[in-house]
This record gives C-alpha cells, structure tokens and sequence, in this order.
C-alpha cells in the first residue's frame, strides 16, 4: 500500500513527498478516469476544490477531445476513509507542491495556474515544478500494483481509466453515467466495461422463470 511503503535511497522529507504525490496521482487518475497524458498535463489551475462535495477537473484537451474543447469531470471526496480520498490526497500533495521554486513569489496567479500540478521530486525531497512524462503514470501504477501484491505486468498506466470503469460498472453506473466520467465516444467501448456486471443484473430470464415460478403456487 502506498500509505505503507518506502522509497528507497531517500531521506524521510522526500518519501512524505513522493509518496503524497503518488497517492494524489492514484487517487485522481482514478477517480477522474484520466488517461496517462491526462493525468501528467493537468495544471494547478485545472483543480478547483468544490465545498461538500468534492473536486473539479478540467481535462483541456485528450484522444477524444482532439479540437480542446475541454471537459469537467467531477470527484467526490472520501471522507470517511481519508486515505483514499482524493480531496485529501491532493491537498497533502499540495503542502508540497507550493514550496517548488516556480510558484515563488515572483509568480503571478495566472502563471501558477498554468504550472503543472504533478511535478518532478528530487531524492533529496526537493519539488522542482518541472513536469513528468506519461511514462512516469505507467512506472507508478506498476509500483503499486506490486506494493498490494500484486502481478505489475497485469496493470499499466491506462489500469487507472479501466479500473474506474470497471469498479462503477460493478457498482451500478448506468451507460451513460459512465461515458459521462470517462469519456468514451463509443458506446460499445464503454459497454465493454459493464457487461460483465450486467450480466446477472435486469437479466431478463429472472422475470421469465420467476413469474413462471410464481403462476405455479
């Protein structure tokens, strides 16, 4: 578990570091349903904490969106379990992310807004703003993978976008809930995800053979 791990080679101010950023990563990329280049492009500016509710992010632009049109997607906060909430994970990466020199006091509110929100951390904990490579995405959701125990050549850097889907399918999203969050243009893309969870759920052999079993009492 990444609440639990270590980052070898480094001194405990940069493991509180990179691993509140690997968290926030996670937990965002997830929630978010981001691919690996969305999820590194986002900017401070693209975050916006909603009160009661949660996060709001702006993808600008993404293999779906290739005109940059932008879309909001929305987050909830996890509260009850804080750690693995996104909210909360973001604004402990933030602790960090403002002592980067490139948000020092000679950067204007409009420049820190378009400052990467995931950045480089260096192994002597220092934040450097300078911002990371999808492959960086695809590094970390290996680690994790292999942290919980798990086989890392299973996962890559798009387990993060198929787990949401998958997870809110099992959950009970609708299709168009769905598309809504990950935004796929194709419904038979995002069916893919909750065909899995839909096969015993609305089956329509239940109120066949029920109703059946019912007219024999």
């Amino acid at each position: 578990m990444l609440a639990s791990r270590t980052v070898p080679d480094t001194p405990p101010g940069a493991r509180e570091a990179i691993v509140a950023r690997e968290r926030a990563m996670l937990l965002l990329g997830f929630g978010a349903a981001l691919r690996r280049s969305e999820l590194v492009a986002l900017t401070l500016g693209d975050v916006e904490t909603v009160p009661g509710r949660g996060l709001k992010l702006l993808v600008r632009r993404s293999k779906t969106d290739q005109q940059g049109q932008g879309h909001d997607i929305a987050v909830w906060a996890n509260p009850d379990e804080p750690g693995v909430c996104p909210l909360a994970a973001l604004e402990a990466w933030l602790a960090h992310r403002r002592t980067a020199p490139d948000l020092d006091w000679t950067a204007t509110p409009s420049v820190r807004a378009e400052r990467p929100l995931f950045c480089a951390v260096t192994k002597a904990g220092r934040v450097t703003g300078a911002a990371l490579s999808d492959k960086a995405v695809a590094r970390l959701v290996k680690q994790a993978a292999r942290d919980a125990g798990l086989d890392p050549e299973r996962y890559s850097g798009h387990s993060l976008r198929a787990g949401l889907a998958t997870a809110a399918g099992d959950a009970g999203a609708g299709l168009a809930e769905l598309m809504r969050q990950t935004r796929h243009k194709s419904t038979e893309v995002a069916l893919g995800y909750l065909r899995p969870a839909d096969l015993w759920r609305n089956n329509v052999t239940e109120g066949v053979f029920r109703q059946k079993s019912r007219g024999k009492d």
